[in-house]
């Protein structure tokens, strides 16, 4: 919630301030401490109680930011760029982290799924399909071919170097839920369509996102990184036979998978005397968790598998116990834990040095490339009336990245194929602007554009 228009300015300000404070007492805190008993970082103990503390940094984050306009994600990447120190111990060790953000991830996008009203999904089937994939894939090549050429005008690209941009820029592509519903929640819109389109495209786009991040990462550690010096000689394996041929056993097998999860689920939550008892949440860790594992085992499906099994499942029976811990869980707990980590894992002084390529990439990325990737995906659509151009304009706007994307950069940048610090670097920037400049404006366009209004414009 943005801070009322009848506060004093000083009022507006106290919770940016706080926040502020806070973060700088801690940067200058964890420079003290390491400084002063270095060796203080080795001890168990000392890890145990950080992880605590980020968990509490997390939660009180997610109690102040509303109060400001930036939204809590960006708010817990400064959090983790103020005690990098820290946590040093955590991001050291990038294959545990790795295996820690996939589980994560898995959860998160079971999630998704249940968010998404099916009834929804199959009224609106081809346009969501068209903008999650299509669109995706739209902005992942040409966010890549954008990003070589600002990265020619600062410094010359080497072959290693294209790799770690085709990575980059399919981590980037699909958009973000998460950022989209605070927003949302805060807005009557006029055309419900265009709402309900826009959360359903979002969540599936991380599973086409995932898709499209794993089939690259695959290829390079194949054929090697250093290979090729065009970003599009990269994706030209996306479009090849055997390519598709994965990708249908991908499919059909998180299909299978992720149906077999929502077996479980109903068998255990759907059963009528459940809706009387105490919910048991565990099910909803364990079953995203165990069609993640399956999944990537038949044909690397796993996030897709994780997927499935949320989006065939309904919030009936016992599942309505146990959804508000379940969404509290992934909201303040695991999203903030995944940007505290990210802002933890590149040092201040690499982060500021790919500043200039960052905002220049993120401000192409959000104005130009995800305008066209909308309006290429929504050409049918639009020529048949059933969307205007001021939707797809909207749509264009509100294409955040997020929570999936950063999880997908860490993950990459477990691999030795790509540059990590480029990849955190610039994935950072983008995260930050598109987080930054679209929320506060989101409700800015829709009254500018006829699409809908605040529910305070509105008296409600």
């Amino acid at each position: 919630m943005a801070p009322s228009r009848n506060s004093s300015p000083l009022a507006g300000f106290l919770p940016y301030t706080i926040l502020i404070a806070v973060l700088t007492l801690l940067s200058v805190v964890a420079q003290l401490v390491l400084t002063r008993v270095p060796e203080i970082g080795y001890h168990i103990d000392f890890q145990i109680f950080v992880i605590g503390a980020v968990l509490f940094i997390g939660y009180y984050i997610n109690r102040i930011a509303p109060k400001t306009i930036i939204p809590s994600f960006v708010w817990a990447i400064f959090a983790g760029l103020a005690i990098q120190p820290f946590l040093g111990f955590l991001t050291a060790d990038m294959g545990l982290l790795k295996v820690v953000m996939e589980v994560f991830a898995a959860i998160i996008l079971f999630q998704g799924g249940i968010e998404i009203s099916f009834k929804t999904f199959r009224k609106w089937f081809f346009p969501i399909i068209s903008l999650s994939v299509i669109g995706v894939v739209i902005s992942a090549v040409f966010f890549g071919a954008v990003l070589y050429f600002v990265l020619q005008i600062f410094m010359p690209v080497s072959a290693a170097l294209v790799a770690s941009i085709v990575v980059v820029s399919a981590a980037l592509a699909s958009t973000d839920p998460a950022a989209l519903l605070p927003t949302f929640e805060r807005m009557r819109f006029r055309r419900q369509n265009v709402r309900d389109v826009a959360i359903a495209e979002s969540e599936l786009s991380d599973i086409t996102g995932s898709i499209f991040t794993q089939t690259l990462l695959l290829a390079l550690i194949t054929v090697g990184a250093a290979n090729y010096t065009s970003i599009f000689a990269y994706f030209l394996p996306v479009v090849q036979k055997s390519t598709y041929d994965s990708l249908a056993l991908l499919i059909v097998s998180g299909i299978i998978v992720g149906y077999l999860g929502y077996r479980i689920i109903r068998s255990f939550y759907y059963h009528p005397s459940d809706s009387e008892k105490q919910g048991d949440p565990a099910l909803l860790l364990a079953v995203p968790i165990f069609t993640y594992s399956l999944g990537t085992v038949l044909g690397g499906a796993g996030f897709f598998a994780a997927f499935v099994a949320g989006l065939l499942t309904d919030e009936i029976g016992g599942l309505k116990k146990v959804s508000y811990f379940y969404e509290s869980l992934i909201s303040h707990m695991i999203k903030p834990f995944i940007f505290i980590v990210l802002g933890a894992l590149i040092p201040l002084p690499i982060l500021i040095a790919y500043a200039p390529v960052g905002i220049i990439a993120a401000l192409l990325f959000m104005f130009l490339i995800r305008p066209l990737a909308v309006f290429v995906s929504l050409a049918p659509w639009l020529f048949k009336h059933q969307f205007t151009l001021k939707d797809v304009l909207f749509l264009s706007f509100i294409r955040e990245t997020g929570i999936i994307p950063a999880v997908l950069i860490i993950i990459a940048s477990a691999y030795d194929v790509i540059q990590s610090d480029f990849a955190i670097s610039v994935g950072m920037w983008v995260i930050l602007m598109t987080l930054i400049v679209e929320p506060p404006l989101t409700p800015y366009v829709a009254r500018k554009l006829g699409i809908g209004t605040l529910r305070k414009d509105t008296g409600e």
